[in-house]
């Protein structure tokens, strides 16, 4: 054991000073030395408490323990009195960061794929929704009692459990220095709310950790500690785990830690919280905590945290009409995801009812099963319309040559549309290989390398099993691969089997020389294949029955793909902010869309822009999907005018468009509530519209925020008036 001199970086200092060869002790040991020496904060005005394990070396719920030399080496020119220390830490934690460096475990084609940006695998390492009131709930007291319980059911696994034990002395440690800072700060504090915020956290942490929060107050108190250690995720079902602390809470206090907690969520970028939602007899499970949310929601009107909405059969009329104030003030929330189909996709997986109605989101709209699972959200994508353009190039990028794809032949040489479809699920298939295959190769590295001892306490299974949450300790290990370009691959072999093969407008050696050449010399059937009506999202059969071939094999092939994690993978649609660059990793393809343009359609809906029949209509294009296959997030990106949505008539059309699609068997909706000359104007004059919040790919953002291209993906979707 090194004697350091050095006080930086704790993680480290622990993490290489723990002499056993066990990674989960050797993480636990590191989260313990941080615990007692990194800086932590609080918040007199919010009267919430914050820490962070991330310097140089440190611990997230990515990434697990991670080392950046570059990191130790600026480190090394600021402080190079202790050069010799942080070199010793460098060295020493280099060789079990292989989970870090996961590029070195690519083959050369798996990172070519990544290059060409037609699809990716394993290079995040996921969200996931831990049991964060637990220790509220609990305190650490009775979770240690439970650890020995496990542990005497699985002999041999002491290193584990010993790391629990640790993880938990390390909240210990926590909760006394934030109840010694609060007593700091009170001597000199004389502003009567910042006191009282000061004076409830001393009394909460005379008690908690280790014993269990008495109020709201002291839960959302505990919840801030545990959930920013952890590295600020998914809260989750907030309104289901925190409501018993809300009943019995004075109703002024609960309602400003409730708001404080909002300003939290905000400032500390919060991903996905959840509402709502039934049980497995579809019983309603909303509560007055549930409305109260909503109406901080409205209130605020901030872009995170980005909070989803279940519904389902028994929805009560009143909590559809709350939620749509809240989307109709500008936020894009809540999110609307429907039970009916939700929870049989979960259960193709497996999961019995009791567990898929306790799905929620986290990330951008990723589904995971609350406190029991690592479902991987997300393990990686594949742009669908890429297989479009591997097909017509027999495996080879337009952008590149290289072969990415597999050849499946001349496309010249097909004889009718059946072959030419036949040979794009092939390349379909083996991208979807590929992506799972770089999961795997992910997964099992972090089996081995990125020990999580906070989220083994905190997740269904571990403790159980004896396994560590990036080891196949959750109840549930499934995983999720996504789709890119959706309505553009459907668009362009709509367009190949019309024009090519029925109407023989163009051959196939025409088609292929024009989209080699950008469709230069190309203007009429430019002109034709970008301004047909054939296309996705108005309710034309002949496209529809297309797209509910491409999509509805893409989401079944995935559920015959096994993960490292135990489970099976699944698919979903939720493009985040990468739809910009995928479109521009496309080369000219059928559908009009040409080399280098940015313009992709950023969820399951049509290309934006392009779906020109109202929005019943792309409603009907989009249940042509069964929706009960994907086991991820469903994206449906929808525009409304704001001038109409914000009317008696624009609610009930909203209403009625709401049952019309989820009665139907939709999975979700996402609503920006807009005008399209306030985002022209806002491109121009940035200044004036900071507040302006837009949907993109499943998540809220400020559209001044946005890139330039991402910003005209959002223009381009039509205006549903």
């Amino acid at each position: 054991m090194r004697n350091f001199k050095t006080k930086l970086e704790p993680f480290g200092r622990g993490f290489v000073n723990c002499e056993s060869d066990n990674v989960d002790l050797k993480v636990a040991c590191g989260i313990y030395q941080a615990c007692k020496d990194i800086d932590i904060s609080i918040n007199p005005d919010t009267g919430l408490v914050s820490v962070s394990i991330r310097g140089a070396s440190g611990f997230e719920y990515g990434s697990g323990p991670y080392m950046s030399r570059g990191g130790i080496k600026n480190e090394i020119e600021q402080h190079p009195e202790d050069k010799e220390d942080l070199q010793y830490i460098s060295d020493n934690m280099f060789p079990w960061m292989k989970h870090v460096h996961l590029w070195d475990l690519f083959s050369e084609d798996q990172k070519r794929h990544i290059d060409e940006s037609d699809l990716w695998g394993g290079t995040w390492m996921g969200h996931a929704n831990p049991d964060f009131d637990m220790i509220a709930r609990m305190g650490t007291d009775a979770v240690r009692e439970r650890v020995e319980s496990f542990r005497a059911l699985n002999p041999g696994k002491d290193d584990f459990y010993d790391s629990l034990k640790i993880t938990l002395d390390a909240l210990d440690v926590l909760s006394a220095r934030f109840r010694e800072m609060a007593r700091d700060m009170l001597e000199s504090e004389t502003d009567s709310v910042r006191r009282r915020h000061l004076e409830k956290i001393r009394d909460t942490f005379d008690h908690a950790v280790k014993l269990p929060a008495r109020d709201f107050a002291e839960a959302v108190i505990v919840f801030s500690l545990v959930f920013t250690l952890d590295g600020v995720d998914s809260p989750g079902s907030f309104d289901q785990y925190m409501y018993d602390y809300w009943k019995k809470t004075d109703p002024g206090l609960r309602r400003e830690y409730l708001e404080n907690l909002w300003i939290f969520f905000h400032d500390s970028r919060t991903w996905n919280l959840c509402i709502a939602g039934s049980d497995e007899n579809w019983n309603d499970r909303s509560n007055d905590l549930t409305y109260a949310i909503l109406e901080v929601t409205e209130k605020y009107k901030f872009q995170t945290p980005n909070l989803t909405m279940r519904c389902h059969r028994n929805t009560p009329d009143k909590l559809i009409r709350a939620a749509y104030k809240a989307i109709a003030s500008g936020c894009g929330m809540p999110t609307l995801y429907n039970d009916e189909a939700v929870c049989p996709a979960l259960e193709r997986l497996g999961i019995p009812p009791r567990d898929s109605h306790l799905y929620v989101m986290n990330g951008c709209n990723q589904i995971d099963i609350m406190g029991k699972s690592h479902m991987g959200l997300e393990d990686g994508e594949v742009c669908i319309a890429k297989a479009v353009e591997y097909v017509l190039n027999n495996g080879k990028s337009q952008r590149t040559g290289l072969a990415l794809g597999i050849e499946t032949g001349d496309p010249c040489s097909f004889k009718d549309f059946d072959e030419f479809y036949a040979a794009f699920i092939k390349q379909l298939d083996h991208m979807a290989d590929v992506s799972c295959e770089m999961s795997n190769i992910a997964q099992q590295i972090n089996k081995e390398y990125a020990a999580n001892p906070l989220r083994s306490v905190l997740i269904e299974g571990c403790m159980q099993k004896g396994a560590d949450y990036k080891a196949g300790g959750p109840v549930y290990g499934n995983g999720q691969i996504l789709a890119e370009g959706v309505a553009d691959a459907i668009d362009s072999l709509a367009a190949v089997k019309k024009y090519v093969y029925e109407d023989k407008k163009y051959t196939m050696g025409e088609l292929v020389d024009a989209l080699n050449k950008n469709f230069e010399g190309y203007g009429e059937m430019f002109n034709t294949l970008k301004n047909t009506k054939l296309k996705f999202g108005n309710d034309i059969e002949y496209v529809d029955s297309i797209a509910k071939d491409v999509i509805d094999h893409f989401n079944s092939y995935l559920l015959t793909k096994p993960t490292v994690r135990g489970g099976y993978f699944g698919g979903g649609c939720s493009p985040f902010n990468r739809a910009a660059n995928y479109g521009h990793g496309l080369g000219a393809l059928p559908n009009g869309h040409k080399f280098r343009e940015y313009l992709i359609a950023d969820s399951i809906g049509a290309t934006p822009g392009n779906d020109v029949n109202g929005p019943t209509a792309l409603l009907n294009s989009c249940l042509k999907f069964d929706h009960t296959l994907p086991t991820s997030g469903f994206i449906l990106n929808i525009k409304f005018d704001k001038q109409l949505f914000n009317t008696k008539t624009g609610e009930e059309g909203f209403i009625s468009l709401f049952h019309s699609y989820f009665d139907r068997g939709g999975q979700q909706l996402s609503v920006t509530v807009v005008s399209a000359d306030e985002l022209k104007d806002a491109q121009v004059h940035p200044d004036c519209h900071r507040d302006l919040i837009v949907r993109v790919g499943g998540y809220s953002d400020y559209f001044v925020s946005l890139s330039k291209q991402l910003q005209d993906n959002v223009i381009a979707r039509t205006d549903n008036k």
